[in-house]
């Protein structure tokens, strides 16, 4: 990344945590006066919401096209005085049929329940801590297993890389703590 492209970066930062600064303003605005005054505000409102989606998106592209140069190996965000961006990974467990992953959870349990019968051992996972009584997936306990066992089951663990654009904002003084000796 060049001086120019990093600079031109900074300017998007500037503009969206500028115009999010002019949002949050309409958005009080808009509590303030009733829902039938507001109506006027509405086209302004649309322009500023449009305007960050769109600067956000330029600000998505370029810190994709420019990973290595914004983001220091092993960090997933970057802070400059004009905002900051930051890249956030979360997962959720995915299927096609909740009937069949409750058939195979039945038909897996069954046969790790006759796996440690006769041991000591307890099962890795029963019909109880998999599925809920109402006969529902119970993703918590699903979440805790590892991506092959999920597979048996039809499960698939997604992965996704959500990407947030925070605002420049000033840090203000936090009162001074008064000591109990001088209260």
């Amino acid at each position: 990344m060049n001086a120019n492209q990093y600079s031109k970066f900074n300017q998007l930062l500037s503009d969206y945590s500028t115009i999010s600064a002019q949002l949050e303003r309409a958005e009080a605005h808009i509590k303030e006066v009733q829902l039938g005054a507001a109506i006027a505000l509405q086209p302004e409102y649309a322009r500023l919401k449009v305007a960050l989606t769109d600067i956000e998106t330029e600000i998505r592209k370029i810190s994709d096209e420019h990973n290595a140069a914004l983001f220091e190996p092993g960090k997933r965000s970057h802070k400059t005085p004009f905002g900051e961006v930051k890249y956030h990974k979360s997962s959720h467990l995915d299927f096609d049929d909740s009937d069949e992953v409750l058939l195979r959870i039945h038909l897996a349990a069954q046969r790790e329940v006759a796996r440690v019968d006769g041991t000591n051992e307890a099962p890795c996972f029963t019909v109880d801590t998999l599925i809920r009584t109402a006969q529902t997936l119970n993703i918590e306990a699903l979440e805790n297993l590892d991506n092959a066992t999920l597979a048996q089951f039809g499960i698939r663990r997604v992965t996704e890389d959500s990407f947030k654009v925070t605002p420049f904002a000033l840090k203000t003084d936090k009162p001074a703590k008064v000591k109990k000796e001088d209260a």
